[in-house]
């Protein structure tokens, strides 16, 4: 029994290192948050490095191209005692945006906070207002606590020092956090304050203990524990739970060629030709089944075995896939991280897959995910050193705050993938008002080189064939990610349909 009680003491202690991990994580991304409010807002007041006024075209062009930077702010605008007036990213309203539905206000000194705010199309949004500039809070700025498997189960709520105001409200169990007083038994809090600005975030969850999580476990862990006291059985229990560990079973297949990948088309919107595959990975475990990308992929981050999945991915694709596209003078894209432009393993290992297989230039297409940021002008000398190889790049995910102008501009950029975001709004008055002349603005000399991702409805289809005909488009209107051999026949099928040999997008 005493060994029984000392193990859920370290059982409680490891768990309160984790909610004050959890708590700590929150503040830092919450004064991200307030640091990126104040940039954007003091330059969109000021028009600091904008030379045109407030809502004309030029001054919105320029805030467009100054917010990209920053993954937390959705959008920056001005607004009157009437409504909104202009942002960004929607431009001009013919008619004040009225900003008098919302959930909650909250008031403090010359600045604003609307939560809830209801906007176009049923869009709703939350709104920080100072001197006149109205800023738009990404969606996304917490949501990554909610969904990543390690905090699912945590909650937060992010107010001011005192406790007089609530901001935001992270996690099942954050309506607990709100009321401050009366937590249940067992649930375990942490408190952090900001050195920087007038912000505290509280993080709770509830401590399962060795019972609650694992009562099997618990059980065996006390008869053990009364009958005997022996260590050496937990241990082996301990080292058992490991090895079958989610961590454990993903390094394992990673090693045992226990994934697999697949192939999606990419399509000439023009003529509806194959230009190209991207490859996806996949695990299906045997005991687990399909286990997604949005698991392991993280996972494979915080275990540092982001450059071995990378590889993995490189030589299986070109091994499986490369005498397909070098048949049918197709691309082969692979999703690398930009960790990866800097590694020498990554390029000795993509050099020798070039030379032993002889592929053409312009055949690879590495897709780069900035999604942990990098130095711009080391990425540019590394691309630069890859396309003397004939390798080319696309940027992934464009529109979802993790790819940005800034990076375009200062890349030789073949593709511009623009994220599945983007293309849902498609035919909505949302996007035919607001983000279409702002996609036009930026990308329409350059519309050869960009790529629709999650292309899924007729409408879609439709729409860029009409504006946007020297385009590509990838989605499960056309196909979902396939097999090798599902792949093989829809190549040779579309050629011929297509039976013109295509040449690359160079």
């Amino acid at each position: 029994m005493l060994f029984f009680v000392v193990l859920e003491g370290l059982s409680y202690l490891v768990f309160r290192d984790k909610i004050n991990n959890y708590t700590t994580e929150v503040l830092r991304r919450a004064e991200s948050l307030y640091e990126q409010l104040e940039t954007v807002g003091h330059v969109a007041n000021l028009n600091e490095g904008i030379s045109s006024a407030p809502c004309s075209y030029e001054n919105l062009q320029q805030l467009r191209i100054f917010i990209w930077p920053y993954p937390l702010i959705k959008d920056v605008g001005y607004v009157t005692q009437i409504g909104l007036t202009c942002t960004a990213t929607w431009g001009i309203f013919q008619a004040h945006i009225p900003l008098n539905r919302f959930e909650k206000k909250i008031q403090i000194n010359d600045s604003t906070w609307l939560f809830g705010v209801s906007l176009l199309d049923k869009i709703s949004a939350d709104i920080y207002i100072k001197n006149g500039v109205s800023i738009i809070i990404s969606p996304f700025s917490f949501k990554r606590f909610e969904t990543d498997m390690h905090t699912k189960d945590f909650s937060a709520v992010i107010g001011d020092r005192d406790h007089n105001n609530h901001y935001f409200k992270i996690g099942p169990y954050a309506g607990l956090l709100d009321k401050h007083t009366g937590l249940p038994f067992k649930f375990t809090i942490s408190t952090q304050l900001s050195n920087r600005y007038d912000i505290s975030v509280t993080g709770g969850a509830y401590f399962q203990g060795v019972t609650g999580a694992h009562w099997g476990v618990g059980l065996v862990l006390l008869l053990l524990s009364i009958m005997s006291g022996s260590m050496a059985y937990i241990i082996i229990i301990s080292k058992k739970e490991s090895r079958d560990s989610l961590s454990v079973m993903f390094a394992k297949a990673l090693q045992q060629d226990g994934l697999s990948l697949v192939y999606q088309p990419i399509f000439k919107i023009k003529d509806e030709s194959i230009c190209g595959f991207e490859t996806l990975l996949r695990w299906n475990d045997d005991r687990l089944g399909s286990i997604g990308p949005d698991v392991f992929i993280p996972l494979s981050e915080t275990d540092g075995l982001q450059e071995e999945v990378t590889l993995y991915v490189l030589k299986h694709a070109i091994h499986d896939f490369i005498h397909v596209a070098i048949q049918y003078n197709i691309f082969l894209s692979i999703n690398i991280n930009v960790s990866d432009l800097h590694s020498e393993r990554f390029s000795s290992t993509l050099i020798n897959l070039i030379q032993d297989y002889q592929i053409p230039n312009g055949l690879i297409l590495l897709e780069i995910s900035e999604r942990h940021g990098g130095n711009l002008e080391d990425m540019k000398l590394f691309i630069e050193k890859y396309k003397l190889i004939g390798v080319r790049f696309a940027i992934d995910d464009f529109g979802t705050g993790h790819s940005n102008l800034n990076l375009i501009s200062a890349l030789e950029i073949d593709e511009i993938k623009i994220d599945k975001c983007f293309t849902d709004t498609i035919g909505t008055t949302s996007f035919r008002k607001n983000i279409l002349p702002g996609l036009q603005t930026m990308f329409k000399h350059i519309s050869e080189k960009i790529i629709f991702e999650g292309v899924e409805t007729q409408i879609q289809v439709e729409y860029l064939k009409e504006f946007w005909p020297g385009s590509c488009i990838q989605g499960w209107y056309y196909s979902k990610a396939l097999g090798f051999p599902e792949a093989v026949k829809l190549i040779s099928q579309n050629r011929e349909s297509h039976p013109k040999r295509l040449i690359n997008r160079t």
